[in-house]
């Protein structure tokens, strides 16, 4: 009997249950079997809604710490311009390598976080021990923000993040729920079949056949997708 790849989508579940159930509602001889594939497809819009929803989470927090990065990066590369003014274009010179021991267009190119860290811990108090009438003051308190919203952008999507690992993990489970469910009722048809001589294939006839499912990947039916989550 042909299990369901637990990397189907939650539709191709439903669609196999909905048709075992359909099937088993039609025969008269399984039709008490019908009931467990009834209840696990009155589940499945919770669990379809808890995917959903977890996963535009995601998607959502990554979009708001793009957002934030660029805003960051844009502000720095700023930044940075009007420190190698200061320095008289000399990359080189301590005035400016305090600041960036690389260069600006380096300095963003790597983790957001430790980007953040560098500007709030070390960038920004360098800023605030200059001279009052120098034109970099201007950037400390925007570079500060910038960096303390990115790392709170962060923690929000890595909690998200955790957050849909759990419903991802609870999806699974649902999945091979759905499946163990496949393998025992396959059993107890069977022994249905035993028991009034109906043939070795008739329990076979309430699983969608892999014939079926080929026809679908090869495009003769729409293959269920789970949709992508929306902004």
């Amino acid at each position: 009997m042909r299990q369901i790849p637990l990397d189907s989508s939650l539709l191709a579940f439903l669609d196999e249950l909905e048709f075992t159930e359909a099937a088993l509602t039609a025969d008269p001889m399984a039709t008490e079997l019908a009931g467990a594939f009834e209840e696990q497809i009155g589940e499945w819009p919770d669990v379809f809604r808890r995917q959903r929803s977890a996963r535009r989470a995601v998607v959502r927090a990554d979009a708001q710490v793009a957002v934030l990065d660029g805003s960051l990066d844009r502000l720095t590369i700023r930044f940075g311009g009007q420190c190698l003014v200061e320095a008289g274009q000399d990359r080189k010179s301590p005035a400016f390598r305090r600041f960036f021991p690389t260069a600006p267009s380096e300095f963003i190119r790597g983790a957001l976080r430790k980007q953040c860290e560098r500007t709030r811990d070390v960038i920004v108090p360098e800023i605030e021990e200059l001279p009052e009438e120098s034109p970099l003051r201007a950037f400390a308190e925007p570079l500060l923000k910038g960096a303390k919203a990115a790392i709170a952008g962060l923690a929000a999507r890595a909690k998200v993040q955790g957050e849909g690992a759990t419903v991802a993990t609870d999806v699974v489970e649902w999945k091979e729920g759905v499946n163990n469910l496949r393998t025992t009722t396959h059993a107890e048809l069977v022994k249905i079949a035993v028991a009034n001589n109906l043939g070795r294939s008739w329990p076979e006839v309430f699983f969608r056949s892999a014939e079926t499912a080929r026809a679908e990947s090869d495009g003769h039916a729409p293959a269920p997708v789970d949709p992508a989550p929306t902004p």
